[in-house]
């Protein structure tokens, strides 16, 4: 509450009352010297308060901030899978074609190596990490699951030093699906929980939103047997009961329509019954380049699968750079407000834009710079 003000409304001056003049002026002199101690002491006893509530009230960990609906977000999607400690994914049989530094060995078991890749991720102006989750019923691929509350360490202590690391949303490879019909109830529930498995290992504060909505993006349908709309909604409705909010679904549009089955390697549509989610994104940027096809800009520097046994030898040229910079600045260019780059450290496949033996820092420099433009920043 303001104090009301001294003094009243001015004093009239007369002549010849000098006396009565100083005497008013060395009361007034008085109380405000009086107010000033006043007004010390309770600034004083202020402070010792709130000292004290500050060193007996714990400080609260304070949830993501959802992206908010008009900024523009930039995601990659993060290869965990390599394991030093093995050699799983980085020795024979795997084909390597580009290479990791070897000041510090690529393992989903380390959290330095996570917190290395995310303060990379933070240098080029990455907002979203996509791990790549395999699922959570394969033994044989521990690290998927394994490797995601030492990502979230990782996480957490880029962030107690200062640092901005991306937020954490999902990519579900769908590879795993492994011609399910994902029309059954048991189809349904394996799929779901799959998203349930994902988003529980992460922390919630460590969690990507759009739309305060937690991210979770899909590779394609080409390994589903049957799919529609009441796979989803199952999705929806499971998620908001077991977390109180649904899924940012980014589908790749081969999802679009749902699947009645199959006829050799062609799936059966119902085009009649297009299948709805928040977003879509086409795959294979790293070969096509920029791909304008749904509401998620998708990108990519090159491609090379020489070498993979099983492989049909696909190749695309980076192009000293030049291929990743001018897709990258057309997906700028188109205005959308995902862009998606694929890859962040695919090095099988030679998509990757993450610091390497073969190219240094180039990728994330040219990331940055266009990053930079992206979200508006001088």
């Amino acid at each position: 509450m303001a104090l009301p003000p001294l003094g009243g409304s001015p004093p009239r001056r007369h002549r010849g009352c000098l006396r009565n003049l100083l005497f008013t002026a060395a009361v007034g002199i008085g109380l405000v010297v009086l107010l000033g101690a006043l007004g010390a002491i309770g600034a004083q006893l202020y402070r010792q308060s709130a000292k004290t509530q500050a060193s007996s009230t714990p400080a609260a960990v304070a949830p993501a901030s959802p992206v908010p609906a008009n900024k523009r977000v930039l995601m990659t999607y993060y290869f965990y899978w390599y394991d030093s400690l093995t050699g799983a994914h980085l020795n024979a049989p795997a084909v390597l074609n580009n290479h990791f530094p070897t000041s510090l060995p690529p393992s989903w078991r380390s959290p330095a190596w996570h917190h290395k890749q995310l303060q990379d991720m933070a240098d080029a102006g990455i907002d979203i990490v996509l791990p790549v989750y395999w699922g959570f019923d394969r033994p044989q691929d521990q690290w998927s699951t394994q490797g995601l509350p030492i990502l979230a360490q990782g996480w957490r202590q880029a962030k107690a030093q200062g640092l901005n690391p991306p937020l954490i949303g999902m990519f579900f490879d769908t590879s795993i699906v492994n011609k399910r019909d994902l029309t059954t109830p048991q189809g349904n529930a394996w799929f779901y929980a799959n998203f349930k498995d994902f988003f529980s290992r992460i922390p919630r504060d460590e969690w990507a939103n759009i739309d305060g909505r937690p991210v979770a993006s899909l590779f394609t349908s080409d390994f589903t047997d049957k799919v529609d709309q009441g796979t989803f909604d199952y999705v929806y409705s499971h998620f908001e009961s077991d977390f109180g909010v649904t899924p940012y679904i980014i589908r790749e549009v081969s999802w679009d329509y749902p699947i009645l089955g199959w006829t050799g390697n062609q799936r059966i549509r119902d085009y009649m019954h297009p299948i709805r989610t928040e977003n879509s994104y086409q795959w294979a940027a790293a070969i096509h380049g920029y791909i304008n096809s749904g509401g998620v800009a998708e990108v990519g520097p090159g491609f090379n699968e020489r070498g993979i046994p099983g492989r049909g030898g696909d190749f695309r040229d980076r192009a000293g750079g030049t291929f990743y910079r001018t897709n990258l600045q057309a997906a700028v260019n188109s205005g959308k407000r995902i862009i998606a780059i694929e890859t962040w450290d695919e090095m099988h496949e030679a998509s990757d834009i993450c610091e390497s033996v073969e190219y240094g820092r180039q990728y994330i420099q040219i990331t940055r710079a266009l990053a930079d433009v992206f979200h508006g920043k001088p």
